[in-house]
């Protein structure tokens, strides 16, 4: 007798994107997935998810380390064991120390950050960090600063083509390799839609651009100058939007008068005449839309004000709020609680990095950890000497061999996870966490929706889920009350409870609730202005010149390229960019499932056929990668879709090529506190054993 199936809502967690799905379960086992969504049809990692939850090394028990750091050595222990080692763990530092001493850093899952978030501040520290420190918040501050807040995530106006676009200026963003909603742009060319990529790299979209400016990294802000250069002199700005929606436009003007297409050539290497016709297209075919990528032109000592410039070009051109060009979407009514209690951060001392990077971490509400190690080192304000973390990620950190030195010094270390990684080895207590089948997920604006995602299955072993891990440690800790004493149902009924809507309304309409959503008017801002000090955009950030910074999208070379640093050149000639989407893989993830790592089996440098005769490297060789900070092992892929005197190198491979062992800790963006992981300087030899 064939055995029963029922079929549930889901969702895949494989990335970010949270794409629908339909959960096939038989006798508590899911035994299929299906998407719900035909976009994503051609995506390879949902159809992983039962590889991923159902593999044979998955950690299903809480460990506790018996050896050193680093030995692989664990004893299985109970999970009343293992939540009072981590509570004491935290607690004697906070005794000792103050709790300002704990850091607590998440990487995955993103889903379950409020109630992280919240565990922070109620145990007293300011150090909530994630990896968007290195991840979407520099579009986001950027976007923030000079639109406002209602244009932070501006990154997501450009992903789609309207009935009413006529150009697509898509720059730094691989539609393929990138978020699956973004295939609509490879039709854009058969629907009539003028395209201009900028890209290093000659991706698939780009090889089907009408124009590619292949620019060396890190010169994007140069770029983009020029082209305001062009449309300015050709007198193709929005002389109405200029005048009445932007302050700083005549010192915007002054500043492009140096950045000519010839002056531009010369340090982008993009040649003078493209620049213009580039430039051209775009202004004169409006509607036109700017696509950007989330963190492309951010990873860059200079990538805040580099990204600005970029979206400076859609102001420039009047293609804000436009049918066809960058426009937000419809008002929803959505309105919830903020459980973070981040604001008690005001009356704690000051968090990681927030005297250094002031802007970025009082508006994004997170400390940058990209100064952890700096502070592990100096103690100064006050030592680091424990870290919580769901999902420690050792690649995320540039110059990672540092991070790892720093780590073991801490008195204690506890991270969640789903299988041993990098950050497992340097901790001394591992959680198993339930994965997104096996747990309740609240979305509260899904496709126009309220939804609450029931488990599809039960967790395996002894995996729990990350809230109850976090209000079993707020009960030792002596907060349980601020977890609701464990319930899940009564924290979702308190965020929800501005909209009235209850843990049980959802879980009766498994659909989800429908939100009331009210278009944007065009031109919305003539009513409402932009979110900014002003009340319109920002060419010149009041902000970041109140904290002495240059407030127009100045450029600045890279710290370390051919040009700033020629003597280093001669020793290091390859300017590196690294962190180019593949499909199989999500940042650090996924390289244990086969089915996906047969899609890429070996850590690729793509490098020019110029450069690969000129070391004796053909496609396959095993090669070294270096830098001053040290040297990985990677395979060549010979291949003339990159520039010359450029390499591309995928990011997050861990255990065997981890990009980040080589890039620079130090030179960070002043306002973001990013690495420049895009565009830093290297040598590529074949390895010799």
């Amino acid at each position: 007798m064939a055995k029963s199936v029922e079929i549930k809502d889901g969702i895949c967690y494989m990335c970010t994107m949270t794409c629908p799905m339909k959960i096939h379960v038989s006798d508590g086992k899911v035994v299929k997935v299906e998407t719900a969504d035909p976009k994503v049809s051609h995506c390879p990692r949902w159809k992983a998810q039962m590889d991923f939850i159902y593999h044979p090394v998955r950690l299903l028990y809480p460990l506790k380390r018996t050896g050193k750091r680093g030995s692989g050595n664990w004893q299985r222990i109970p999970w009343d064991e293992a939540l009072d080692t981590v509570a004491d763990g935290l607690q004697s530092v906070k005794d000792k120390y103050g709790p300002e001493s704990v850091v607590f850093w998440i990487a995955y899952t993103k889903e379950p950050r409020p109630y992280f978030h919240r565990l922070t501040h109620a145990f007293g520290s300011p150090n909530y960090c994630t990896e968007s420190s290195n991840c979407f918040s520099g579009t986001w501050i950027a976007a923030n600063l000079t639109y406002g807040a209602e244009y932070s995530y501006m990154a997501g106006t450009g992903s789609g083509i309207d009935p009413e676009t006529r150009c697509k200026l898509i720059w730094g963003a691989a539609v393929i390799s990138s978020p699956p909603a973004w295939q609509v742009n490879l039709e854009a060319k058969e629907k009539g839609v003028k395209l201009v990529v900028v890209d290093p790299r000659r991706t698939t979209i780009a090889a089907k651009a009408d124009i590619h400016l292949q620019l060396r990294p890190g010169t994007d802000g140069a770029l983009a100058l020029g082209m305001m250069n062009v449309i300015i002199g050709e007198n193709l700005h929005d002389k109405d939007f200029t005048e009445k929606w932007t302050v700083g436009f005549n010192d915007l003007k002054k500043l492009v008068k140096e950045y000519t297409p010839e002056r531009v050539e010369k340090i982008t290497r993009v040649p003078a005449a493209k620049i213009r016709e580039a430039a051209l297209l775009y202004a004169r075919n409006k509607p036109a839309k700017l696509h950007m990528s989330s963190n492309s032109t951010t990873h860059h000592a200079n990538g805040v004000q580099n990204h600005r410039a970029v979206i400076l070009l859609a102001a420039l051109t009047g293609n804000i709020g436009v049918p066809g060009g960058n426009t937000l979407g419809p008002i929803s009514n959505a309105k919830t609680n903020d459980i973070t209690l981040h604001e008690r951060v005001a009356k704690m001392p000051p968090g990681v990095g927030s005297k250094r990077f002031p802007i970025w971490t009082k508006r994004y509400r997170e400390m940058q950890s990209n100064a952890i190690a700096d502070q592990i080192e100096s103690g100064q304000p006050y030592p680091i000497k424990a870290l919580f973390s769901p999902g420690l990620d050792i690649q995320f950190f540039a110059n990672s061999r540092r991070i790892v030195k720093d780590l073991n010094k801490l008195d204690f270390i506890a991270v969640t996870e789903y299988f041993h990684t990098p950050g497992t080895q340097v901790s001394d207590i591992v959680l198993p966490i339930a994965s997104w089948l096996e747990r309740h997920i609240l979305l509260t604006e899904y496709f126009g929706n309220v939804k609450l995602i029931q488990p599809a299955v039960s967790p395996p072993g002894e995996c729990r889920t990350e809230w109850d891990i976090y209000s079993g440690l707020a009960k030792r800790l002596g907060f349980g009350d601020l977890f609701w004493n464990g319930s899940f149902e009564k924290c979702v009924d308190h965020i929800l409870e501005p909209m009235k809507i209850t843990f049980k309304d959802l879980e009766s309409k498994p659909e989800g609730i429908k939100l009331a959503l009210q278009p944007r008017p065009e031109k919305h801002y003539e009513k409402t202005g932009f979110k900014t000090a002003s009340g319109k955009v920002e060419i010149a950030s009041s902000v970041l010149a109140e904290h002495g910074l240059d407030p127009l999208p100045s450029y600045k070379e890279p710290p370390e390229s051919p040009l700033s640093q020629p003597e280093l050149a001669k020793k290091y000639p390859l300017v590196m960019t690294s962190g180019a989407r593949v499909m199989a893989y999500t940042h650090s993830q996924f390289r244990n499932i086969p089915r996906l790592r047969k899609m890429m089996p070996d850590p690729l440098v793509d490098i020019n056929p110029y450069d690969a005769n000129q070391r004796a490297i053909k496609t396959g060789d095993t090669v070294t990668v270096s830098s001053t900070r040290g040297s990985i092992k990677m395979k060549a892929n010979i291949t003339d879709t990159i520039l010359p005197g450029v390499v591309s190198l995928p990011h997050h491979w861990p255990n065997e090529a981890n990009v980040n062992e080589l890039v620079d800790d130090t030179t960070l963006d002043p306002i973001s506190g990013f690495i420049p992981c895009k565009s830093q300087l290297c040598q590529v030899v074949k390895h010799r054993n």
